[in-house]
């Protein structure tokens, strides 16, 4: 007999740390990621002046024109690997999420986990939206008041307005709240899979959850291997062609809420899926390299024709739905971004499950870290792009930067409970809980949105 719903079931405590770690890596790669968009790709030409470079100099001591050709190879590998990590780290992400979900529903009734998922998402992202972004945009925009009121009224104005065109996430795409398209991407999710999520707590034999764990009961390991995979192909062939990339939107969108459900998956099938991952980790790897090798030649067959393979939105400049290139390319991308996924969490499973007395702090600073840092990539490159230097040298001190203005934002904010629950920093376990044994801690920290 299944268990009502308004009780709260007891679970036995499991803690995965390497799900924390690779949950801190990863959004620690964001803060570089961002920079190096900046400086190797332009993102931010919207916002950066171009500087212009004496014609005279050559940035790596040859020759002008020699040093223009060693740019242009520099920034060509540049953009190369940042396209190469965009395609797997948010994914990564949402599926880390989903994994954390699974932990927290366990011991949750979906009433409970609706308050707590409005606490840590939502309260941040309506506290970013009426502090950072407004600061953010107003860099983007270069607007300085020429008052005091005139800015108090730009800043409120500001704030109103992003509030109410997150109502309406659709229409507007959410191109307003820049990069915290994130945490509200997490929130819906949440909210709408809460359905799923009810039936298999209360009927962990039902079928809902036998068709979850047979996914990795199919012979030759072909679930994880290749359904899944398939299934996020299919939302590629359906969405690419209509709905270009937009930070997480357009056909995004679907994918990531896919692999946010398959996150989810690999917790509630969690015994068939660490045997999984500890077992396959060589076929993975292999996989990996193939599905990396034809992702830079699908690269290289866009850069040819012009058809954005990767990106998508295709149709908008083209009188085709599809040809077998694009078709090619779906499944190319999809396996390509799946197979690093699963590569990071076979190799993260062997190498980083262990305790460590950093993680915890670590793991509060996810949110602030990255509610704050985009104003500060943004005030970074403004300064440091006027000097001439190297690209390198740009990016390895505009890094520095920002990590340090994070680091001084998380320890400002940590301070005080209000501040604390604005930016999503968890509350301190209690000290009796800190000299539990490891294994008998919940796991509060498993993802973002635990």
């Amino acid at each position: 007999m299944s268990a009502p719903d308004d009780e709260a079931q007891p679970v036995k405590r499991e803690r995965r740390y390497d799900v924390d770690w690779l949950r801190v890596i990863l959004f620690g790669l964001l803060l570089p990621f961002h920079v190096a968009i900046g400086v190797y790709v332009d993102a931010y030409d919207f916002v950066l002046p171009d500087y212009e470079v004496d014609e005279d100099k050559s940035r790596d001591g040859l020759d002008q024109e020699a040093g223009e050709d060693a740019a242009n190879v520099y920034t060509s590998l540049g953009t190369g690997v940042l396209g190469w990590m965009h395609e797997w780290r948010i994914a990564a992400l949402f599926m880390i999420s989903g994994m954390g979900t699974a932990f927290a529903f366990k011991r949750r009734t979906w009433k409970i986990f609706l308050k707590e998922r409005t606490k840590r998402l939502l309260v941040p992202m309506i506290a970013g939206i009426w502090t950072i972004t407004p600061i953010t945009w107003m860099i983007v925009l270069r607007y300085f008041p020429g008052s005091i009121l005139e800015g108090m009224a730009a800043f409120l104005g500001f704030g109103i307005v992003m509030t109410f065109m997150m109502i309406i996430p659709l229409l507007c795409r959410l191109l307003a709240l820049g990069h915290l398209w994130f945490i509200w991407s997490l929130l819906q999710y949440s909210i709408l899979l809460i359905p799923i999520f009810s039936i298999v707590r209360n009927n962990p034999d039902g079928r809902i959850s036998r068709a979850i764990k047979g996914v990795f009961q199919l012979p030759f390991r072909m679930g994880p291997l290749l359904i899944l995979p398939l299934i996020l192909t299919i939302s590629d062939l359906l969405f690419k062609p209509l709905l270009g990339e937009a930070i997480g939107f357009g056909y995004e969108w679907p994918w990531y809420l896919l692999t946010f459900l398959f996150g989810y998956m690999f917790i509630i099938a969690k015994d068939q899926y660490f045997e999984f991952i500890d077992n396959s980790r060589i076929q993975i790897s292999i996989a990996t390299v193939i599905f990396t090798i034809a992702f830079f030649w699908i690269r290289v067959e866009e850069e040819k024709t012009g058809i954005p393979y990767i990106g998508g939105g295709w149709i908008e400049n083209n009188n085709f739905y599809h040809t077998n290139m694009t078709i090619i390319s779906c499944f190319v991308t999809s396996f390509h971004a799946w197979f690093w996924c699963l590569a990071i969490f076979s190799w993260g499973a062997f190498l980083l499950n262990r305790p460590s007395s950093y993680l915890a702090y670590l793991n509060r600073g996810v949110y602030p870290f990255y509610i704050i840092h985009q104003p500060l990539v943004y005030i970074s490159l403004f300064f440091l792009l006027k000097g001439g230097y190297s690209n390198m040298t740009v990016f390895l001190l505009a890094t520095a930067m920002v990590v340090s203005g994070c680091w001084v934002f998380f320890e400002a904010m940590k301070r005080n409970w209000i501040t604390r629950m604005m930016y999503g920093i968890k509350e301190r376990p209690k000290k009796v809980e800190q000299v539990q044994d490891a294994t008998e801690k919940p796991p509060e920290n498993n993802s973002l949105i635990d």
